[in-house]
């Protein structure tokens, strides 16, 4: 799996400023095994007191039968007005909860704690434009 991050300096408007507090997060999964339905991703934490992501719906990445890599969703964070300088969130890292469901109906609960890759670009033309609000 893999998380991206945009700014938003204004509803609907993303950029590249540094200087911006409110932003989403772009999370997008890479299947392991051919039998993975989706990934349900039920809480995002940044290890980071600066950055405060709110998770007010669970996240899907589903992945179609015949590709790898699932649809991209997102999620909104923001950072701390009193903390926000020109604050680069590459390398920052975010603690996730999560369960893999396969075909057979078989679900796999897991956490781990992820790198933000970097600002996010479209990689593909799979991007559903969710953005939780």
């Amino acid at each position: 799996m893999n998380v991206y991050y945009r700014f938003q300096e204004h509803p609907g408007q993303y950029s590249g400023s540094f200087r911006a507090t409110h932003g989403a997060l772009v999370f997008r999964g890479e299947r392991f095994r051919d039998d993975v339905n989706n990934i349900v991703v039920k809480d995002v934490r940044s290890t980071d007191s600066k950055v405060e992501i709110k998770l007010q719906q669970i996240l899907v990445l589903p992945f179609k039968e015949s590709e790898n890599t699932s649809f991209e969703v997102s999620v909104r964070f923001r950072i701390g007005s009193d903390k926000a300088k020109e604050i680069d969130l590459t390398n920052y890292k975010v603690r996730i909860q999560a369960v893999i469901n396969y075909q057979n109906g078989e679900k796999k609960a897991f956490s781990t704690v992820l790198p933000m890759m970097g600002v996010y670009h479209n990689h593909s033309e799979k991007s559903d434009g969710l953005i939780n609000k």
